[in-house]
């Protein structure tokens, strides 16, 4: 989420590295997981080791936020660096997140793409191709650690069983391939997601469990100086103790109190934010009062933040704006029902030049949004005739103009269409250069 300065193009008073300010980025430093980290190395040694016939699994529960993703990111960039100046056994390292690979195959494909193997769209099955990819790093006599990110996604769909069942007895389903397996497996509600899966697959994927706490006002103060003075993200001089200060007392967890966010992604995106606001006011400091704008705006989460929202495929985008254009054109109403929605849908994907899909396959992404959290829905009566399924986002109140994550439903849809427009954009791209070849 970012918000929108049209026209701006004047140089940085403030923020000096966009980059290290996304949820993307992975810091060099992270203050206040040491603990994680040195547990999940001493549960991996083995596998990183170069040891053969072993697999080593690690499970990460915590709410978003609070490092889960950045640890694992941070262990795996040092193990394939040291790797590759010899100074462990070759090990391949692979990061695949359920947002954007949800079904066996995805997986097994991104696992494959990251051992540097060309593997086409179709003609294998989901257990073929997981014989030869793994076939394939035992041939090379490498190890792997694989990193699954937001696994609550992958435990939900219908072959999730499967899928952890292979990593997690990977010794008894593929007998003939000899690797070291480390599995870093990322939830972010753990029990929740567990519930999904079969029992014998929970007992052999339920290795050593590793709590992610919401962060404290002075430890997001700890990260948001490490993001300023370590990493040169901002100008020091731009940012005053009381505005950090303010910022992680915001969002900070208070653990007597057991309240607040606790979301160091969120304290960086307020920071962000509050420096936007002041560089587009040509300031050359943050004040309190570009904070308090930010937080008014709804900045502040729950479940979902919008980088879930853009990494969605393409219909599940063009459905949640459909919705929201809905929601913002009859502002009175709580709940819009599907017919209106796939109306509204089919109006959208005509003005992108997608083509619909059919009613079922519509109906069956609302069933995945809602389990994702992006949406609620509840059976009601239609306006002529029958029962009807009624949509809109969670804790949405009439008259409400906060859509997912209390993202303001004007700028949710900024947020969507700018995505879709992208991706499309990226699709020609690709025809284009196909087309050159």
């Amino acid at each position: 989420m970012s918000f929108s300065y049209d026209g701006y193009a004047r140089p940085r008073r403030i923020i000096l590295d966009e980059r290290k300010l996304s949820s993307e980025y992975v810091p060099l430093k992270l203050p206040h997981r040491a603990e994680q980290i040195a547990e999940t190395l001493r549960v991996m040694q083995d596998v990183i080791r170069g040891q053969k016939d072993v697999l080593r699994t690690i499970i990460y529960a915590g709410q978003a936020g609070t490092g889960k993703t950045a640890v694992a990111r941070t262990i795996g960039r040092e193990v394939k660096d040291k790797a590759a100046k010899g100074k462990i056994p070759p090990i391949l390292v692979s990061y695949v997140n359920a947002q954007e690979y949800r079904t066996k195959f995805q997986v097994f494909r991104k696992i494959g793409s990251d051992c540097g193997l060309d593997i086409p769209r179709r003609g294998f099955s989901s257990q073929e191709l997981a014989e030869y990819v793994f076939g394939f790093i035992s041939r090379r006599e490498n190890n792997a650690l694989i990193i699954l990110d937001e696994a609550d996604i992958l435990a939900k769909q219908k072959d999730g069983n499967e899928l952890f069942y292979v990593f997690s007895r990977v010794r008894e389903v593929l007998p003939e391939v000899q690797l070291g397996l480390g599995l870093i497996v990322i939830f972010r509600q753990l029990d929740e997601s567990l519930a999904y899966l079969d029992k014998a697959v929970v007992s052999s994927l339920s290795g050593r469990v590793v709590r992610f706490n919401p962060y404290t006002s002075q430890q997001l103060q700890d990260i948001l100086w490490a993001r300023i003075r370590d990493e040169g993200a901002i100008r020091e001089e731009a940012v005053s103790e009381e505005i950090i200060e303010m910022i992680a007392d915001t969002v900070g967890y208070n653990p007597d109190t057991k309240s607040g966010i606790g979301d160091a992604r969120m304290a960086i995106k307020v920071l962000y934010y509050s420096a936007l606001r002041a560089e587009g006011e040509e300031r050359e400091t943050i004040l309190p009062e570009d904070v308090r704008y930010v937080v008014n705006q709804g900045v502040l989460p729950s479940y979902i933040d919008e980088e879930t929202v853009t990494r969605l495929p393409l219909h599940e985008k063009l459905l949640l704006l459909a919705i929201t254009e809905l929601l913002l054109l009859e502002r009175e109403k709580a709940y819009v029902n599907m017919g209106e929605v796939v109306i509204q849908y089919e109006d959208v994907c005509n003005k992108f030049g997608e083509k619909p899909l059919r009613y079922t396959r519509i109906w069956e992404k609302v069933q995945f949004l809602k389990k994702m959290g992006l949406v609620d829905t509840r059976t009601g009566r239609g306006e002529t005739r029958g029962r009807t399924t009624m949509i809109t986002f969670p804790g949405l109140p009439a008259n409400s103009v906060v859509g997912i994550n209390r993202i303001p439903l004007d700028l949710l849809e900024k947020i969507l269409r700018d995505s879709i427009e992208k991706e499309l954009s990226s699709r020609g791209e690709e025809r284009g250069e196909e087309l050159t070849e």
